[in-house]
């Protein structure tokens, strides 16, 4: 139930330079100790530790997230009502009495808060926005809290939910018309709402005449049209860049941060956001400055964006830093031919990573890329004019491949930042090798519209920079680190988050540039240890690079 340590630094404000002056705040985290709340472990159980959190010499008592998930939840990642605290783990009551017990011990409280989804899971009436959606279609009040293409649709959400085609699927349909809200459809654990009037149709035009398209759950990797997290079908995105939804799926965790009872915050993938930057600025100013740290995933030559108003990273930076430390870089050429001669594989991870994420964007995240490329096919961009789906397609598959970070950081309307062209240009410049010189000149073009440089005449280039950002991510995490880090694993200590398993060792010299930069720049940043997504716990890490092992 209690994994994990992590270690701040202290400092009084969380303004960076340029920055409106920022709000006291306490002192953060000296040093954590990470919860991981679950029905068997709640509220009043961690309480019970207190004594143990303190005996420690730990601050801070972080806490995965606290709200109402989906039931059974063992992570709490999967919300359903951000307008409660999970009564699985003893309710708002049971927290405050909790929060009093490690007051009592001297010890402050950092709550995980994930921005970026939430569940939909059966039955779909747990979340009451989503059910919402499914009964009204566009013209539910929550419609705009989720990123749905109605359009590539034909107005209607695509449902994965079924084991095999609707034809098929028909027997196991059934219709209850006692339901809370009228007539229900249901099937198996699913219960979804009968869209006003069609109740009494027969079933296969009942299934027919909804907002939402009963379809295999195969048809998620390649037909959905609606933005997800990652490639699971289970977590819908939300658009907390409008105020409303900000309010309403921030509002009950701001309200417990203004009485004293949350001191810092974890912010669970930023990257996924429409505006990274701008949920930053919003969430700093509604909790008066608040110790907040993003689950920021950079790679090696990545650095965290100054202009973020937050005191740093999760710490997956500083964890590849440390345990670089104990690692020659002069074994890299031994290891290496010991790793292919056993294997027979590859020495170069990149190899890998390349055939990995051409992977996840023909298959796991299909659906995604579809997107972005009827989005192309769209634009009115004179590069662009005359070509086929095809073409749009494969231009977009080897930019994304090649694309070496998480996201670039670009804000519609904002002269993109030297560092994201600079990105932007790489990854390009890898992309145009890849493709027929027909198709170089589009390349270009999409680059351009990438970086805000090229105007669409149809309006909607906007929204291709931020939906191509916001596809960069899943690509990176399904390609590299859930798939191209299980395929080699040269060592498995550098197979970590944010690790680069093609590079073994950091020298001393380099590993105090990278300190010092933390204390100039982000000064109250975390040093993690574990959490609950890296791959593999700190003594099997440091197993593998033991001399002695």
């Amino acid at each position: 139930m209690i994994t994990g340590a992590h270690v701040a630094r202290r400092c009084l404000v969380t303004a960076r330079p340029g920055q409106p002056s920022a709000v006291p705040a306490p002192p953060p985290p000296q040093s954590s100790y990470r919860l991981q709340l679950q029905p068997g472990f709640g509220f009043a159980a961690a309480a019970g530790v207190a004594a143990y959190l303190a005996s420690l010499g730990v601050t801070h008592a972080y806490l995965s997230p606290i709200l109402q998930a989906a039931p059974g939840s063992v992570h709490g990642y999967d919300v359903v009502d951000h307008s409660r605290l999970s009564a699985e783990l003893g309710g708002e009551a049971a927290f405050r009495d909790m929060v009093a017990e490690f007051r009592r011990h001297g010890l402050g409280v950092i709550a995980d808060i994930v921005p970026n989804h939430m569940a939909i899971g059966a039955p779909e009436s747990l979340n009451r926005q989503f059910w919402s959606v499914l009964r009204e279609g566009p013209g539910s009040p929550f419609a705009h809290w989720f990123d749905i293409d109605w359009r590539a649709g034909g107005g209607r959400l695509l449902l994965p939910i079924l084991a095999g085609p609707l034809a098929g699927c028909l027997g196991d349909l059934t219709v209850d018309r006692d339901g809370p809200d009228g007539p229900v459809l249901r099937y198996h654990d699913h219960v979804l709402p009968v869209r006003p009037g069609t109740g009494d149709q027969p079933l296969a035009a009942l299934a027919g005449a909804q907002y939402y398209r009963l379809a295999d759950w195969r048809a998620a990797a390649t037909r959905l049209n609606w933005r997800r997290f990652f490639d699971v079908t289970s977590l819908i995105a939300v658009r907390v860049e409008d105020e409303d939804v900000f309010a309403a799926t921030h509002g009950l965790v701001l309200r417990l941060a203004a009485d004293g009872l949350i001191d810092g915050l974890r912010v669970d993938h930023p990257d996924g956001l429409a505006d990274p930057r701008g949920y930053l600025d919003r969430l700093a100013k509604a909790t008066g400055g608040a110790w907040v740290v993003a689950e920021k995933i950079l790679t090696r030559t990545e650095k965290l964006p100054r202009d973020w108003r937050c005191a740093g990273t999760t710490g997956y930076d500083a964890l590849g830093a440390v345990g670089g430390l104990f690692l020659d870089p002069a074994g890299a050429g031994p290891l290496t031919t010991a790793y292919t001669r056993f294997t027979g594989g590859t020495p170069r991870f990149a190899d890998v990573t390349e055939s990995a994420k051409r992977q996840v964007i023909r298959h796991n995240l299909a659906a995604e890329v579809y997107h972005l490329t009827r989005l192309l096919t769209h634009a009115r961009v004179p590069k662009l004019a005359g070509l086929s789906f095809t073409d749009l397609h494969a231009v977009l598959t080897e930019l994304l491949t090649a694309f070496p970070v998480y996201r670039a950081y670009v804000v519609p309307g904002e002269p993109s930042a030297a560092t994201s062209a600079g990105f932007v240009a790489a990854a390009a410049a890898s992309a145009r090798h890849r493709l027929p010189p027909r198709l170089r000149p589009a390349l270009a073009a999409v680059a351009a519209l990438v970086l805000g440089r090229a105007v669409d005449s149809g309006g909607r280039h906007s929204e291709f920079i931020v939906r191509f950002q916001q596809v960069c991510g899943p690509v990176m995490a399904k390609g590299v680190e859930d798939t191209a880090f299980y395929r080699w694993p040269r060592l498995a200590a550098l197979n970590e988050v944010g690790g680069d398993p093609g590079r073994l060792g950091l020298g001393t010299a380099e590993f105090h540039a990278f300190a010092g930069r933390l204390a100039r720049d982000w000064p109250a940043t975390m040093t993690t240890l574990s959490t609950h997504d890296t791959k593999r716990q700190e003594d099997v890490r440091a197993g593998t690079i033991s001399p002695s092992r």
